[in-house]
């Protein structure tokens, strides 16, 4: 058998073998988000985090 051919088919099996939700059943992915913050010296810091996203919070995080 071949292998994969490009990265999105090597990924295509993680997302279906994810944890699921237990309120809402989806998948949960999980994505790094970054948020912009003033700095003391008149610049801007990135502060990352890593979030678990399914439909019940979706609508938190993306807005």
């Amino acid at each position: 058998m071949a292998r994969p051919s490009g990265f999105g088919a090597k990924i295509a099996n993680r997302q279906k073998e994810g944890k699921k939700c237990p309120v809402c059943g989806e998948a949960i992915s999980h994505l790094k988000v970054f948020k912009s913050v003033n700095s003391d010296k008149e610049g801007v810091k990135f502060n990352q985090k890593m979030v678990s996203v399914c439909a019940c919070n979706k609508n938190e995080i993306f807005n």
